[in-house]
């Protein structure tokens, strides 16, 4: 539902083997823009900033949207980070939203990294009034992760729940694949399915690294021109891409591509295309 819920699923503490899922699911719209808070030998940055914006221009005469999100992370040693955030999302005819989120990653052990998240919408038009999320990322085997997140939303008019197992498989130290698979619950009354892959890879010219993302399914949305949460399914394609520029800054942007299918899976609602941009600043 915005991009720094993707965002914060990929935390990665620790490389060259981390577990880096990158989090999509059906209300996470597939932003997978990757924030690599890296276990380095000797110091570290403790400190993480995460500027974003993205656009969203629509088909069939609906108003574009667009979201300004800002989050910072702190790591105070080299298996904890702690951080928050602000997204401002603008989607009219319907209004304009604040989230407040918190949210914590923590390795017990360098095989397991535990996480969760909460966020907060103080009168809200159309997001959920609370967000709770939590999961945990297990490294199986030297290149196969497994993974599971629970999240759940609370709206005004009713509740969505969802469990999200996946996998993820490196080819190499900077090369892999995620696929996630999500069953929820929506309204007490609704059940969907949802499935995704990303394949990730590294040691792009100057150590760039390009994310492809695929997904298929039940996907919660706003009704336009309303603040009733509708599901119908819909097909979702990124490409996002990280350049590093110094040691402690990176730029990223991406691009995704929303065809979303009315309620009877008939006939097109809408077609969605969303540029982003943002930096990652460490210091």
């Amino acid at each position: 539902m915005t991009l720094r819920y993707a965002l914060f699923a990929v935390l990665s503490l620790w490389a060259p083997a981390a577990l880096c899922a990158i989090g999509e699911g059906p209300l996470d719209d597939m932003e997978q823009q990757e924030v690599e808070l890296v276990r380095e030998e000797g110091e570290w940055r403790r400190w993480t900033l995460v500027p974003m914006f993205s656009y969203s221009a629509f088909n069939k005469g609906r108003e574009s949207w667009q979201e300004e999100s800002m989050d910072i992370y702190y790591q105070p040693v080299k298996t904890f980070v702690a951080g928050g955030g602000v997204d401002v999302l603008n989607r009219p005819p319907s209004g304009t939203d604040i989230l407040y989120s918190a949210m914590a990653s923590w390795y017990p052990w360098s095989f397991l990294e535990l996480h969760g998240e909460i966020s907060l919408c103080p009168d809200a038009d159309f997001s959920p009034n609370q967000i709770y999320r939590g999961g945990f990322q297990y490294q199986a085997m030297p290149r196969l992760g497994l993974l599971f997140d629970y999240d759940q939303l609370n709206f005004t008019g009713g509740d969505i729940s969802q469990v999200r197992p996946g996998i993820s498989y490196w080819f190499n130290d900077a090369t892999f694949l995620t696929l996630r698979y999500a069953r929820g619950w929506a309204f007490g009354d609704l059940d969907y399915n949802y499935y995704s892959a990303a394949l990730n890879l590294g040691d792009m010219p100057g150590g760039g690294r390009l994310t492809l993302g695929f997904a298929y399914g039940t996907d919660p949305d706003i009704e336009f021109g309303t603040n009733t949460t509708s599901l119908s399914n819909a097909y979702i394609y990124t490409l996002f891409y990280n350049q590093p520029v110094t040691r402690d800054l990176n730029v990223f942007a991406g691009l995704q591509y929303v065809y979303r299918l009315d309620e009877d899976d008939t006939a097109e609602l809408y077609q969605q295309l969303t540029p982003t941009i943002g930096l990652i600043w460490k210091f």
